[in-house]
């Protein structure tokens, strides 16, 4: 008997805490396609423009703005709206002019609204690095995008932020994961919170290391893997 594949939607009362999305409504929300996050850290763009945002009432209005070309994710256009969209990701309105980050707040996505010239530029954070063809340096990025780089060009450590043009995708600057930095936690209970990092605590074998974070005075401690490094100014 034939399969029916992947199931398309999920229930509102199944989504991820992350998502934002009102748990009253419709029974089913647009699941958001393999890609660049994971399901459990992304939300569709569907589940973005009309439950998050309230631009549409529906997935043909919303088709229909992927359709004028009035959506860019990234700094481009997109023709799915079962796109996942996650952490820094940046969606414009060219025709408005309006522009949204998303970030972690209070432990959910949510798009921050940001000027033109703050929607030219992404936060990425250093997954990992690999020596490829020619010696070149593959940083991998934690939106699943890659960029390659000299080996004399390579100053960065995994867990370090890429600030980088979209979406031409050329790096403008970086910020560095050391003590004094200024981090947010995108995930764990603590998730959405913005504190300077104090101190890098390495564990026996091969665990994770730990971090603690002085967040508005009071001291945290969680994976050194769940924090990105923003700017000074950042506010979730």
């Amino acid at each position: 008997m034939a399969g029916h594949g992947g199931q398309r939607h999920l229930k509102r009362q199944l989504l991820p805490l992350q998502s934002a999305v009102p748990r009253k409504g419709s029974r089913w929300v647009k699941k958001s396609s393999p890609g660049k996050h994971k399901a459990s850290e992304s939300l569709s763009l569907l589940a973005l423009l009309r439950d998050r945002l309230s631009l549409v009432e529906s997935a043909r209005q919303a088709k229909k703005l992927l359709q004028d070309g009035m959506v860019l994710l990234d700094g481009l256009k997109v023709k799915s709206l079962d796109l996942p969209v996650g952490l820094m990701d940046v969606v414009s309105l060219p025709k408005t002019g309006v522009n949204y980050r998303i970030i972690i707040e209070k432990g959910v996505f949510m798009a921050k609204e940001i000027n033109a010239e703050q929607a030219k530029l992404k936060y990425c954070r250093i997954n990992g690095k690999a020596i490829i063809r020619k010696g070149k340096v593959q940083v991998n990025l934690h939106d699943s995008r890659n960029v390659l780089m000299e080996k004399e060009e390579d100053r960065f450590a995994t867990g370090d932020t890429l600030v980088i043009s979209i979406p031409k995708q050329a790096v403008k600057s970086f910020l560095k994961m050391e003590n004094g930095a200024n981090c947010l936690i995108f995930k764990g209970k603590h998730a959405g919170a913005v504190g300077i990092l104090e101190e890098i605590l390495p564990r026996a074998g091969s665990m994770p290391s730990n971090a603690r974070l002085n967040v508005g005075g009071v001291p945290v401690v969680t994976l050194k893997d769940y924090l990105i490094v923003v700017d000074k100014d950042f506010k979730a």
